[in-house]
């Protein structure tokens, strides 16, 4: 019997053996587990093989099935066979040519005869028929061929599109209106009676009437400019391809307000023109007030900036304290903006302004040139005191006005 120290004492000597000879140990252990590896590999190859060989007799015992027959299933239900019947079904479908012969012929044999064994028994039927004597039959008159009706499916018939309801077409009416001595002006009404425009001032009634035509024909090309004051109220004006200025519309609180104004133009542009001129005396001349000549060292200095809005030049007149007094047409240059601006001060100094009055009571003014052609169009006002003390602000001003790059 071996005691702990003995077991001890040899585990020292194993121990030191191995360090001793640790190269040779790994060597060992090394040839050790490539010998298991081998083993292993030539094992698992020959139970392979065995298989294989098992799998391969056992294929040997399967009895072949014909292409045309279908193997039981693994729950010993039998398919339908198909074969034949398939190729029938495809003649059928692309060439109508299905008749009841055809399908004798690829009826599937459903009592399990022979197929040798009928063509024997038809061979026999043959000779006894030779053999009994044949009686003379009359030969059937031809019957005429029934044509075969082709199968053509008729095209579905186009059904044409229900009319859609001719929409009532909306009816206003232009007026033209005499406003002064040799001021004659076009409106457009609503069917409901609004006022949906106003034309520029024409010298006679029937160059206001002609003058329609250009209008609508603006309309059509939609000239339309949109602008808003400085008291946040939108309004439009409508122009022609030459930028020439021939109406403007009523004051809307919103852009959007001011834009379905201007469609509602649009619709309402055919309605007919009335025979009859309307006295309408509304617009009244300014006259200035007597003034000592204005000191260009004063506290009047005003100021031009010319600001660009979608693409097109504004010239804006500012007062020193930065209020807005008077804005340009809409130019599409700068250039051309800057030029506007010698015009407007030449005739703003001469006076050359008119007082109007909107649908809604609301007094404005208009700068007109010697040939009454609008050049600007003023803010709106309440009272009529105030658009003439607005029209009084502008002059001073532009005659100390520069402009402010």
């Amino acid at each position: 019997m071996l005691y702990k120290d003995d077991l001890y004492e040899t585990e020292k000597v194993v121990l030191q053996f191995i360090m001793d000879n640790l190269i040779a140990c790994i060597a060992v252990a090394v040839v050790f587990s490539a010998f298991i590896t081998i083993v292993a590999i030539v094992i698992v190859k020959e139970v392979n093989r065995r298989n294989q060989e098992k799998l391969e007799k056992s294929m040997m015992d399967i009895p072949v099935i014909a292409d045309d027959e279908i193997a039981a299933t693994d729950s010993g239900e039998e398919n339908v066979r198909k074969g034949d019947a398939d190729l029938k079904w495809v003649r059928v479908q692309s060439f109508e040519l299905a008749d009841e012969t055809d399908q004798t012929a690829t009826a599937e044999n459903d009592n399990g005869e022979d197929t040798m064994a009928k063509k024997t028994k038809e061979e026999e039927k043959k000779v006894t028929a030779k053999k009994a004597p044949a009686k003379k039959v009359a030969p059937k008159a031809e019957e005429p061929k029934k044509a075969v009706k082709a199968d053509v499916k008729k095209a579905p018939e186009k059904k044409e599109p229900a009319k859609k309801p001719t929409a009532k077409k909306t009816v206003g009416k232009w007026v033209v209106k005499e406003k002064g001595e040799g001021e004659f002006v076009s409106y457009l009404y609503a069917n409901n009676g609004e006022i949906i425009l106003t034309s520029e001032i024409y010298a006679s009634a029937d160059s206001a009437k002609k003058g329609i035509a250009t209008i609508k024909k603006s309309i059509e090309g939609d000239g339309f400019q949109f602008y808003c004051d400085k008291n946040r109220n939108y309004y439009f004006k409508l122009k022609n391809a030459s930028n020439r200025f021939l109406c403007v519309g009523e004051t809307y609180p919103t852009r959007a307000a001011c834009v379905s104004a201007s469609e509602s133009v649009k619709r309402f542009a055919d309605s007919p023109i009335s025979d009859e001129i309307v006295k309408d005396v509304t617009i009244m001349k300014y006259v200035a007030p007597k003034q000592k000549a204005v000191d260009k060292k004063t506290t009047y200095t005003g100021k031009w900036v010319i600001v660009e809005v979608e693409e097109m030049y504004i010239a804006q007149l500012f007062a020193s304290n930065g209020e807005l007094l008077l804005s340009s047409e809409a130019y599409t240059t700068a250039s051309s903006a800057k030029s506007a601006i010698e015009t407007i001060t030449t005739n703003g100094k001469a006076g050359n302004f008119i007082i109007d009055v909107d649908k809604k009571g609301r007094f404005f003014f208009k700068l007109r040139n010697s040939q009454k052609s609008t050049l600007c169009v003023g803010e709106t006002y309440s009272q009529l005191g105030k658009c003439q003390s607005a029209i009084d602000s502008v002059r001073r001003f532009l005659e100390t006005a520069k402009l402010v790059d």
